[in-house]
């Protein structure tokens, strides 16, 4: 059976970014990217519920005009920005996102995620935190 995503799990995924529907020419690689779902203060992002009881192997076709980022990605805005080496779009993004692992997350990742996801505000790296 196929594990699923749900609250507290930790997911890995593999994004693909682009500035055309089904054109990824920023990462001409998909970029490995992991995150402990649902552990952000002000509940689930767009992305999160877009990944909701999906598994291993599914795939998520998203939209990100650039007005609903914060929207759309939350608490994952920047460490996603970060991991994909964007500063911030002025144009829509098109992003890919491929679930590629869930499993149970550890205590220590849970507590580092949540205090990460509750003070984080470096605005792309100058904090140390190692989003960037």
């Amino acid at each position: 059976m196929i594990r699923t995503i749900e609250n507290l799990t930790k997911v890995a995924v593999a994004l693909r970014a682009g500035s055309e529907k089904d054109r990824y020419n920023f990462t001409p690689e998909p970029v490995d990217f992991d995150f402990i779902f649902g552990a952000g203060s002000a509940g689930f992002c767009a992305l999160e519920a877009s990944l909701y009881e999906k598994g291993e192997g599914d795939k998520v076709s998203i939209t990100v005009p650039p007005a609903e980022a914060s929207e759309v990605f939350g608490h994952l805005r920047m460490p996603i920005f970060c991991a994909l080496g964007i500063q911030k779009s002025a144009d829509p993004l098109f992003l890919e996102v491929t679930v590629t692992g869930v499993s149970d997350a550890d205590s220590r990742e849970l507590v580092q995620s949540i205090a990460r996801g509750a003070s984080h505000g470096c605005g792309g790296g100058s904090c140390d935190c190692g989003c960037c």
